[in-house]
């Protein structure tokens, strides 16, 4: 596997790339002009190859996007992803956006990225947390059963703080993200259940049961939400991220993206992995930061996979 990386404007983004690529065992390698890059993908065409970037590289993107349809972009991030989206959103091999904060990336997103286009593994929550790490989970068949979990769920975030005033807030944002992926996991991506209203009670076939698990690392929060149905899209997940969308619209289009905006405000990290007609997983990471306005400014990282056959 190949990475060639374009970010000319950015030398200690691209040296620090450079040094996170490599130390997961894979090739580098740095390109100073769009021509370079362009060089690089005609003779790595039938290479699987990835191509790290700028978004604000539009023109660029869009040009690499379609001439190398087979290749994989990864975004970086200087700016919100809402920005970014309206312009993007066509270009279908773009996989990635990858956030960066105060200059910096996250090494351990970066790392398990590069692991999981290495490999074709496609690890749930577990491993996006460090270890040692606490985990709770529980299987959703029912309204009953929604609710004992949104309660425990409450009550670990909570733990975590000590009850603080803080943490009570973090918990009810925690809880109402989660409460829109087991919705949108029920409702929206259930073929039988996509015609109800959101606020009816459900009994879920065993065959059809959503599993909801969330755990801390002493420095990261995840929880995820697995169906068994495999319909989410990239596309579906873009157009509700795109700030030109309208939110009191949301309601009236029939998509299992229903509730994306308010999720991804509550959250730093959108991971979506999709076994077509099979399994939807989607993992959201946070950091508990001390000030709400630190936690609200950090730009957010959206990957999206669909889940390849391991040779």
């Amino acid at each position: 596997m190949k990475v060639v990386c374009f970010l000319p404007d950015s030398i200690a983004f691209q040296n620090k790339l450079g040094m996170l690529t490599r130390s997961a065992g894979v090739d580098f390698q740095p390109c100073n002009t769009e021509e370079d890059a362009k060089l690089f993908a005609s003779k790595e065409k039938k290479e699987r190859f990835f191509l790290f970037a700028d978004a604000k590289k539009v023109d660029f993107l869009k040009e690499f996007s379609f001439a190398y349809p087979d290749s994989r972009i990864i975004v970086i991030l200087q700016e919100t992803l809402q920005k970014v989206i309206p312009s993007l959103i066509d270009c279908i091999n773009i996989q990635c956006f990858v956030a960066t904060n105060n200059g910096e990336f996250d090494a351990r997103e970066l790392i398990l990225l590069l692991k999981k286009f290495e490999t074709k593994d496609y690890p749930g929550l577990d491993k996006h947390l460090g270890f040692p790490n606490i985990f709770n989970e529980k299987k959703i068949k029912s309204q009953i059963d929604k609710r004992e979990a949104l309660t425990n769920l409450e009550g670990f975030v909570l733990k975590i703080g000590g009850n603080t005033e803080r943490f009570q807030q973090y918990a009810q944002r925690v809880c109402e993200l989660t409460d829109e992926l087991l919705l949108n996991a029920v409702f929206d991506a259930n073929p039988r259940l996509k015609s109800m209203a959101r606020n009816e009670v459900f009994e879920l076939d065993e065959n059809e049961a959503v599993k909801v698990k969330w755990g801390f690392d002493g420095e990261v929060f995840g929880v995820s939400v697995i169906d068994p149905f495999g319909t989410l899209t990239k596309k579906t997940v873009m157009q509700y991220m795109d700030e030109n969308q309208k939110t009191e619209s949301m309601g009236k289009r029939a998509s299992g993206g229903l509730g994306i905006k308010l999720i991804f405000d509550r959250l730093h990290h959108f991971i979506v992995t999709v076994q077509p007609g099979k399994k939807t997983e989607i993992v959201c990471l946070m950091r508990f930061e001390k000030r709400f306005k630190d936690f609200n400014s950090r730009l957010r990282s959206f990957h999206f996979f669909e889940a390849e056959e391991k040779n």
